[in-house]
């Protein structure tokens, strides 16, 4: 299927660029359909009109087709080769990034302080707190 639309690709391109050069132009009539005599099948009016459509048609026969081709190759191909590069620049989103502690393991847990070694630490966490610090000269400018 590829290949025919290909194809058809190939002649509508050739059909529309022929169609583009046979139209003659606004000011001069130098296009390649333009009778030598005065015996003309189809009048200039007639002429115009006709190549216009035949143009518009074969236009939208091209686009179509180009839509309808890149739809088909891109389904084809999922994955696209920047897959597996890693981004150069740091994302701009901080929350994307946002480190996430680890979770405590349940089995490694501290063993529970006994009732005496948690009496002595509450007095020294007392001690610590009533005991003036050593005084340090300290040097302010």
């Amino acid at each position: 299927m590829t290949t025919a639309l290909m194809l058809l690709q190939a002649i509508t391109s050739v059909f529309l660029i022929i169609v583009v050069l046979l139209q003659f132009g606004k000011g001069a009539e130098a296009g390649l359909m333009t009778a030598a005599g005065s015996e003309s099948i189809m009048s200039s009016s007639t002429r115009g009109n006709v190549m216009t459509k035949i143009t518009a048609v074969l236009a939208i026969i091209f686009l179509g087709n180009s839509i309808l081709l890149a739809r088909l190759q891109d389904t084809k191909f999922q994955k696209s080769l920047l897959d597996s590069e890693k981004p150069v620049a740091r994302p701009l989103n901080s929350d994307a990034t946002a480190p996430v502690a680890p979770k405590a393991d349940a089995t490694k847990t501290a063993p529970a302080a006994t009732p005496a070694e948690a009496a002595k630490a509450a007095k020294d966490a007392v001690k610590a707190t009533t005991t003036p610090a050593a005084a340090t000269p300290t040097t302010t400018k």
